[in-house]
């Protein structure tokens, strides 16, 4: 069996869209190969993608397709066939993982499991900004960004991430601290919250559902 950890770095497989795949309520998939003796095996386990060819005459794994060296037409064909399906999977249940952060993470969770949405990187130029928006009109509520602290004036080198939200009294909610002017977007509706813990998540998910409720 082979570890497709290689081919998941800096990405984070989506369970739910393992199951829309076709992956089964044990998180396998299997797809018979244009050759019926032959069966491709995908397993999702411990965060990971787990992947094997079986031939199915034999009964054992087809380790001939996992191999780097040269190998013969027969084989080379079905790992052809085989790679364009673990791209397939990869590309389509799979999202990029930029974001690092604790506080940022526990603000995706929050806000996929409550607002039935998934990250979206629109910007192949911006590889690290991203959006939620309400499925229902297609609106931005919340815009996530990994960027330089200078860029949004806070002390200190490196990285930060922020959240960008909407709000309705941004100038009453701002302390130059833990909310900021909104980064990228008008700044008389949106807001800037660095994701570095300096705000309580009970609050930073108040401003969500604010932003949430603004644009539906």
């Amino acid at each position: 069996m082979r570890d497709l950890s290689d081919l998941l770095e800096n990405r984070k497989i989506i369970k739910s869209k393992l199951i829309d795949y076709g992956f089964n309520q044990d998180y396998v998939f299997e797809k018979t190969l244009s050759n019926p003796n032959f069966k491709a095996v995908i397993s999702y386990e411990k965060d990971t993608l787990f992947s094997k060819v079986i031939d199915l005459e034999m009964d054992e794994d087809y380790v001939l397709v996992d191999v780097k060296t040269p190998i013969g037409k027969f084989a080379a064909e079905l790992k052809i066939e085989y790679e364009i399906i673990i791209t397939d999977i990869i590309e389509k249940c799979t999202r990029s993982n930029v974001f690092k952060l604790s506080q940022t993470k526990r603000l995706m969770d929050k806000v996929e499991n409550t607002y039935n949405t998934d990250l979206e990187f629109l910007w192949e130029k911006f590889p690290k900004d991203a959006i939620y928006r309400n499925k229902d009109n297609n609106k931005w509520f919340v815009l996530l960004v990994a960027l330089d602290k200078s860029k949004i004036g806070l002390d200190g080198e490196g990285e930060i991430e922020i959240a960008v939200l909407k709000h309705d009294n941004v100038s009453n909610v701002i302390d130059g601290v833990s909310i900021l002017e909104g980064y990228h977007m008008n700044k008389k509706h949106w807001i800037t919250v660095p994701l570095d813990e300096r705000i309580s998540d009970e609050k930073l998910f108040e401003l969500v559902e604010n932003s949430y409720n603004l644009i539906s």
